[in-house]
């Protein structure tokens, strides 16, 4: 277009040449000609103006397209975000508005020409689009937990944060953006999150101030990260001879006769084992699907993703993994052992265990582990009752991983069954056959929703369908998400409690809030509950040992004591004696076992007495010892009573040793053995077995 336009004036030019040479007869056409290169040169000048201002927006362009592209890109982010997102939308709306600027710059270009023909606007904009691309990197690293942690450790993030967001508004304003700048409010409003975000690390990750122990939480969620991106890449790219030798170098199968076979199993499939190293408990449970030869990927594939499950070893909400097992030609997966099972096993035979104060323990407890798996870009894929156990010190741990389903397979279909559709995401519940939807974290927060339903009730999603076919209770569940069901909540249930829930069991995705959120709200009850409901809250369950020592005062709580026997006494076996001895001595003085007749509580404690006899309890080996006696079945009882005075009984070395001086009753009577034990149990100021010595003339100050 220049080109043309410097033609035209050339040509005018020699025109006027002409003119001047010519007669003033010919001044009438001279004039029409004048008149006429005025109108030619007009268009000529908008078309040189037109070509200024597409040359210069040229320049502009690829910065505008860059500036778009990254508001996208912090968009994404911030729905993505697993933390912060409230710090992150202080950021995201700069970011809209600055996008929003730019994209109405490219519309109306033809409009703010002065915009685009402005000296130093083209570099501004250039620096205000690495602005937004630090701005796009600091929403990154608040975001997710294992940026923060590393960002935590090498700066302040307040300060940055506020250097960044002036930067920003500093551009807005150089280049004439439109937009609202509050900057009192935003100072406020980011100390705030500062604040609250170093009391998610100490409230709600329980990580201590402590400069080293942040920094190993820092790098081994980096370490799971970069290990479970390393899988899903292998997945695609690597060979299955690759795969076979790399986890043969780095996830070596342990050998099932390193544990030591004990009789307890928890079902068909899972028993409990002592290593032979450390005497750790541990549990075996059997794949039976990778068994077979024809089933090595699948071995393989479990075996990679226990190795990295092993490395979740710090957290105190999640399984401990030890490895994969072989013993012949079955494979097992070794975790911790659980001594209490699962979740719904524990409240329904503990319900009395489960006061407020257990009900939030464990809904927290849960949370954070949901959470840090979400923080290590793990989902678990069927969060509910059966899959979180409770160890022998009442603390829960989330297990059932569904390895063999790949833990890393967003897509994967889980099938529906009676149980695990109480807990399923409508989105993933209602879909028809040939429908795929990806699973994640919004899914997993719906369970979650849904268990903490069943912590606060006691009682299975929809268990009220529990009388009905296993078949129709699937129909029926799915018929009553489809009418947007809510299960109800009890009136006792805390308000709070009832609203995060209500939340996360959000019919719409997008509506759910954050893990992190919802450990906040369930931390901020534990807090508030604490103080308003201390008569449950304090509810004290002593040490085994510490019970037995209130026990034995003149003065001694009684009910103290019987509540942590009662407590421990599954796992414990000096417990669980214990709560047999008050079965058969306190019934009358423990109000809940004045129910029981008399008759009934010696039955129950007899029972007691031979099971943690045959455990190796010796005050119960002497009491199921002496019930035999009572009842005439002498040889037996003598078996038990040798048990007990093995172990330096001295009442049982009394009862051995008499019997075994006099003899009768079916047992031979062995006098050295006799005195061998009445010595014992005298020497142990066992004052009838001193006052048999003396009246057989047994001297029982040697041995």
């Amino acid at each position: 277009m220049t080109t043309i336009f410097k033609r035209k004036k050339n040509e005018g030019q020699s025109t006027n040449s002409v003119m001047d040479m010519q007669s003033s007869s010919q001044d009438d056409t001279s004039e029409s000609t004048s008149k006429s290169k005025e109108n030619l040169l007009k268009p000529s000048i908008i078309m040189k103006g037109l070509s200024d201002i597409a040359q210069n927006f040229d320049n502009f362009a690829p910065v505008i397209s860059k500036i778009c592209k990254l508001g996208e890109q912090v968009i994404e982010l911030y729905e993505k975000a697993q933390h912060n997102k409230k710090l992150c939308g202080l950021l995201l709306k700069r970011c809209n508005c600055a996008v929003a600027s730019v994209k109405d710059l490219d519309i109306r270009k033809t409009e703010y020409k002065e915009f685009f023909f402005k000296k130093g606007n083209l570099e501004l904009l250039i620096a205000f689009s690495k602005c937004i691309e630090k701005s796009k990197e600091f929403i990154s690293r608040v975001s997710k937990i294992h940026k923060l942690m590393k960002y935590l450790l090498a700066g302040s993030i307040e300060d940055d944060l506020k250097e960044l967001v002036n930067e920003f508004d500093g551009y807005m304003l150089s280049l004439n953006f439109s937009f609202t700048i509050q900057t009192r409010d935003d100072s406020i409003i980011i100390k705030d999150y500062v604040i609250q975000i170093h009391e998610l690390l100490s409230n709600v990750y329980n990580i201590p101030n402590d400069k080293q122990k942040q920094q190993n939480f820092y790098s081994e969620v980096d370490l799971v990260i970069r290990e479970h991106r390393k899988f899903l890449i292998q997945n695609e790219n690597t060979n299955s001879v690759e795969l076979i030798t790399n986890v043969e170098e780095n996830e070596p199968l342990l050998n099932g006769n390193d544990y030591q076979k004990t009789d307890h199993h928890s079902s068909e499939k899972i028993e409990k084992r002592i290593s032979f190293k450390d005497s750790t408990d541990v549990s075996f449970k059997e794949f039976s699907n990778i068994s077979s030869s024809n089933n090595v990927d699948t071995q393989i594939e479990v075996r990679r993703q226990v190795n990295i499950l092993k490395i979740l070893k710090n957290s105190d909400h999640i399984i401990r993994f030890f490895g994969v097992a072989q013993e012949n030609s079955k494979f097992y997966l070794v975790t911790e052992w659980m001594d209490y099972g699962n979740l719904y096993e524990y409240y329904t035979n503990f319900r009395d265990n489960m006061n407020w104060r257990t009900k939030i323990r464990f809904s927290l407890d849960i949370c954070r582990g949901v959470m840090y798996l979400h923080d290590c870009e793990i989902l678990h894929h069927d969060i509910r009752s059966a899959n979180i156990l409770v160890n022998k010190d009442h603390k829960i741990r989330i297990a059932n991983f569904g390895l063999s389903r790949k833990f890393s397979d967003a897509t994967r279909s889980v099938a529906q069954d009676s149980e695990n559709v109480r807990y399923m995401a409508p989105e993933k519940l209602l879909l028809s056959k040939n429908e795929k939807r990806k699973y994640d974290s919004k899914c997993e927060i719906y369970s979650v929703g849904m268990l903490l339903w069943e912590i606060a009730e006691l009682k299975k999603p929809h268990s009220d369908l529990d009388k009905l076919e296993l078949h129709d209770i699937v129909i029926g569940i799915r018929k009553r998400i489809q009418d947007k069901h809510y299960e109800p909540f009890s009136d006792d249930v805390p308000h709070d409690w009832q609203l995060t829930v209500s939340k996360a069991i959000d019919y719409e995705p997008r509506w759910r809030p954050n893990m992190s959120d919802i450990c906040r709200d369930f931390y901020k009850l534990s807090e508030n509950y604490s103080k308003s409901k201390p008569s449950l809250i304090n509810i004290s369950i002593l040490p085994v040992n510490d019970a037995i020592k209130e026990h034995k005062l003149n003065n001694g709580d009684k009910q103290l004591a019987w509540n942590s026997f009662k407590f421990y006494s599954i796992t414990n076996a000096e417990a669980k004696y214990w709560v047999g001895y008050y079965l058969f001595h306190h019934g009358k003085d423990i109000p809940e076992l004045r129910s029981l007749n008399e008759e009934e509580r010696i039955k129950i404690a007899i029972d007691i007495f031979k099971e943690t006899a045959d455990k190796g309890n010796p005050s119960a080996q002497l009491r199921y010892g002496m019930h035999l006696w009572k009842n005439e079945n002498y040889i037996e009882a003598l078996k038990y009573l040798e048990m007990s005075a093995s172990a330096e009984d001295a009442n049982a070395m009394y009862i051995v040793g008499k019997a075994y001086w006099k003899g009768g009753n079916g047992i031979e009577q062995d006098k050295e053995k006799g005195t061998k034990y009445l010595k014992h149990a005298a020497l142990k100021d066992n004052a009838k077995a001193r006052e048999m010595c003396i009246e057989n003339n047994i001297s029982y100050l040697q041995v």
